[in-house]
């Protein structure tokens, strides 16, 4: 049995540094089940912060660290930078392990994962009749450098936002299926960690499901259709999707042998979100 304990937009940048508690006393709490391993799925901290805050956590936990990162974890700086040091950092540690550096990692003869930052893709909801902003696009700078917000307050140019958007998305959905195609062959149970919620069901807000607006930003429909195919052409192959991003706890059956599960999510408040039980 492999046991993962699973946080997701834990935020840690939010926690006062000379309060270094905080972050210890969260550190304690997803051992103190004794799990073989940690699974973050993303917002952990933001760039100039991150590799900080994932070697605390490291030195607290002396286990591996399964992850993927957020939007926010390239605040004020640029994705592909951020990607590169994650590498790096991956490559010179014991524990810390950064998913998209490989294919699939084995935790047992039975149970793969599988995993990509990935991104949303304005498949999901009503881009035409929005005036929805995020902070990403002024504070990453694939999104700033276009200039994508303008000079004013009005509309963001939403055509450039997506063509950047689907990029991203498409890159991690590309590395996450052929993950699976690899893990398929030797494993029953596969594990897909991402950030953002790959199915329109999975973005809850305040309790509901999220408007038509904000979907188009939180959710990655090109994940959410590769998946269900995935399962439908792996029928013995159960898969497990962890994902966070919209801050609103969903646990749902999407078909007979796929599940999805979103974290719920408070800044400030970082938390187990539960330690999950694998053959």
């Amino acid at each position: 049995m492999v046991k993962l304990a699973w946080c997701t937009d834990i935020h840690l940048d939010f926690l006062d540094d000379s309060m270094s508690n905080d972050i210890v006393n969260f550190g304690e709490s997803l051992i103190a089940g004794n799990p073989d391993a940690i699974l973050i799925t993303g917002d952990i901290s933001i760039s100039k912060r991150i590799t900080y805050h994932l070697s605390v956590l490291e030195r607290i936990v002396q286990r591996p660290i399964y992850f993927v990162l957020g939007n926010h974890d390239y605040y004020n700086g640029s994705i592909e930078n951020t990607r590169v040091t994650m590498k790096e950092l991956s490559n010179m540690s014991q524990y810390l392990k950064y998913l998209p550096t490989t294919p699939y990692v084995a935790l047992s003869n039975t149970t793969a994962i599988v995993g990509h930052d990935c991104w949303y893709d304005a498949g999901y909801g009503d881009v035409a009749r929005t005036n929805f902003a995020m902070r990403d696009w002024s504070v990453i700078s694939e999104f700033a450098s276009e200039n994508v917000m303008g000079s004013s307050y009005g509309r963001p140019n939403y055509e450039i936002i997506k063509t950047i958007s689907k990029k991203l998305a498409y890159d991690g959905v590309i590395h996450i299926q052929n993950g699976i195609k690899a893990a398929a062959k030797y494993h029953k149970i596969i594990v897909i960690a991402t950030h953002f919620p790959p199915f329109e069901e999975a973005h809850i807000y305040n309790g509901s499901r999220g408007g038509p607006g904000e979907m188009p930003w939180y959710t990655n429909k090109m994940l959410g259709d590769m998946l269900k195919q995935a399962a439908e052409s792996y029928p013995k192959v159960r898969f497990e999707v962890f994902a966070g991003h919209t801050h609103g706890k969903f646990d749902g059956k999407i078909t007979k042998n796929l599940y999805c599960h979103v974290g719920g999510a408070m800044y400030s408040a970082p938390k187990l979100q539960t330690t999950i039980e694998l053959p």
